[in-house]
């Protein structure tokens, strides 16, 4: 990767050259971004209007860079390149979140915030850090414990209890999720309050996340919703790591607490499980162990009551 500045008329050149491969605009203050099938350059707002940062990421970016800018420090003659990740479209200092086990009937849901600088970019590439649902579990156990001391991230824990409490109140899993992510927001941004991009790995529309946030005192705003926002921003990318290595910790101490490996999902597994936790324990303490709300409590209910 690399960032030059440029001019305006030559920004308007490098949008011209590349017009044919630009997929994204006006994201933040990215102004636009082209996607080649070996680079991804990205052109960022500047609001003084004196020059516009570009990075280039991808197999040629010294060629590409230097077709736009002289600047001889910028291009030594020896210069190890590293291989460069083609899922981010913005490598700028930012912060990012993701959530894991919405979709898991005996996990809890873990919410992540992380943030990402081109420091941290380094520790990514070299750990091939991408979106947890691209590692196997072993892979996240094995790479996140690497990084979480060289990091700057918040998470929180929602366990099973909790969540059916909230869900006995009256919320749904979208506000249950609005409110987990804007308090790991808003506590990693107090640790980085220079950072300008928040963005979020899009789950609702946006109107619908504020709405969910009504009445509660503190809301981090200016968040850029994207979906699959884990292949474009790698900060939601790390975040989604580690949500995902706290989850399997979480369940790993769980498991070992009662006795049995719990598994996750929400398919055949999980419900030879519930029998045989409620045959251990009994079905009043499997209420607050699983999401009561899932269609497999409610089958369990009705093998229990017939």
């Amino acid at each position: 990767m690399i960032t030059i500045k440029v001019d305006k008329e030559t920004l308007s050149q490098i949008e011209n050259d590349y017009g044919a491969f630009i997929t994204d605009r006006n994201i933040g203050y990215i102004l636009f971004v082209a996607r080649t099938e070996t680079n991804i350059i990205t052109a960022y707002e500047n609001k003084k209007g004196v020059s516009f940062k570009v990075t280039i990421q991808g197999e040629n970016h010294i060629e590409i860079a230097k077709k736009y800018c002289d600047d001889p420090l910028l291009f030594p003659k020896k210069k190890k390149e590293n291989k460069e990740s083609l899922y981010f479209i913005d490598v700028d200092a930012q912060i990012g979140s993701d959530e894991v086990g919405t979709g898991d009937f005996l996990a809890p849901i873990v919410v992540c915030a992380a943030f990402v600088d081109h420091d941290a970019m380094k520790i990514l590439e070299e750990l091939d850090i991408k979106d947890s649902k691209k590692l196997t579990d072993e892979k996240i156990l094995e790479i996140v414990p690497q990084l979480l001391k060289k990091v700057h991230y918040e998470y929180k824990v929602l366990s099973n209890e909790r969540y059916n409490n909230a869900y006995e109140k009256g919320f749904n899993i979208n506000k249950i999720k609005c409110i987990l992510h804007n308090h790991v927001l808003l506590e990693l941004h107090k640790r980085c309050p220079y950072v300008k991009n928040v963005y979020v790995d899009q789950f609702t529309p946006e109107e619908n996340y504020y709405k969910a946030l009504e009445g509660i005192n503190t809301v981090e705003k200016g968040i850029i919703f994207k979906e699959k926002g884990e292949t474009y921003f790698p900060s939601v990318a790390l975040a989604s790591c580690i949500a995902r290595y706290y989850l399997l910790s979480e369940v790993d101490f769980i498991g070992k607490k009662i006795g049995m490996k719990i598994p996750l999902g929400a398919g055949k597994e999980a419900d030879e499980f519930a029998k045989k936790y409620v045959e251990k324990f009994g079905l009043e303490n499997f209420k607050n162990f699983c999401k009561a709300n899932f269609r497999n409590y409610k089958d369990l209910i009705e093998i229990k009551l017939f």
